[in-house]
């Protein structure tokens, strides 16, 4: 049997509860023509009439009552099954995919702090290079470095992302290392170029320097990484802010070309929390995003760089 359209179903079943093809509309968002040309296309196929006018009301016919509670009922079913679908099946447990340099340098030692807030929920991190898609996987959000463009996904910018190059205190001070033109002479450390900001050949070329000159590289792929290698004293290493400030501020890592203008760059991507637009409705999900901005707002208040430039 051939059924009749459903977006004509639904709006029988609307119009039947409003007693209104006018209040009907405005619920639907759309025309009062729209809905009378659905009716008709109702009746049509069904060759029955289903409501009466009286007295400027809309009135069911005898086949239009005893079409509605069906209809109710489907409706309310799917109604439901789709609320099934966006419901949080784990309230008490966060689980979030983020970059493992940055769970490693930047969250898990903050995490103690938030719980001490929340001791209810449990934090799982899935740490992986790769943006999660939250197709049919359990992630709630995503911590990332990226431009924020994806329409699939809702953006909250969580704080933006600043360059330098760094050494140890020790390299420094077995080397002469004074103006750029130094570099020539040592090894530069810095990321796999991924995300094409973080890396030796983005800072160089802001300088107005010929990338082709400086050959002694090393790279490694993971900013964690980096930032080892300048602790190990394997070279002058190109850093992120957010992994590098607290090893700058310990004086285990010295900041290079601090008194240039455009030593440290304020990079074209940023890190934002990431996730479908309906996970911002879960609680858990609501809680953690508002601890991490603040969090992301102390730490740049407790780590400022007044000589940078935006590159874009």
């Amino acid at each position: 049997m051939r059924m009749p359209p459903l977006k004509s179903l639904y709006y029988f079943s609307v119009v039947a509860q409003q007693q209104s093809i006018k209040a009907a509309a405005e619920r639907l968002f759309v025309t009062q023509a729209a809905v009378s040309q659905q009716i008709k296309t109702l009746e049509s196929f069904l060759g029955l009439k289903l409501f009466e006018r009286q007295h400027r009301a809309l009135v069911l016919t005898n086949q239009g009552k005893q079409l509605l509670p069906f209809l109710t009922e489907a409706f309310t079913t799917i109604d439901n099954g789709v609320k099934r679908l966006r419901e949080d099946a784990t309230p008490n447990v966060l689980t979030i995919s983020v970059l493992p340099s940055f769970a490693s340098r930047w969250l898990i030692p903050r995490l103690q702090g938030f719980y001490g807030q929340h001791p209810e929920l449990t934090i799982n991190l899935s740490m992986t290079e790769k943006l999660e898609d939250f197709k049919d996987s359990n992630i709630d959000l995503a911590i990332r470095f990226t431009d924020g463009n994806d329409d699939n996904l809702h953006f909250k910018p969580l704080m933006k992302e600043i360059i330098y190059p760094v050494c140890h205190p020790d390299y420094l001070a077995g080397h002469s290392i004074k103006k750029v033109a130094d570099l020539l002479k040592f090894k530069l450390v810095d990321d796999i170029d991924t995300f094409g900001y973080i890396s030796w050949n983005y800072w160089l070329t802001t300088q107005g320097l010929d990338i082709s000159t400086y050959k002694n590289r090393q790279h490694y792929d993971g900013s964690h990484y980096v930032i080892e290698a300048a602790l190990s004293q394997q070279g002058i290493a190109m850093v992120r802010h957010s992994l590098a400030a607290e090893p700058v501020k310990q004086g285990n890592l010295i900041r290079l070309f601090p008194e240039m203008e455009n030593s440290a760059i304020e990079v074209g991507q940023e890190h934002f929390i990431c996730a479908p637009e309906h996970h911002f409705a879960r609680q858990k999900v609501q809680v953690f995003s508002e601890w991490l901005i603040e969090q992301a707002g102390d730490f740049y208040e407790q780590h400022k760089i007044f000589d940078h430039t935006k590159v874009d």
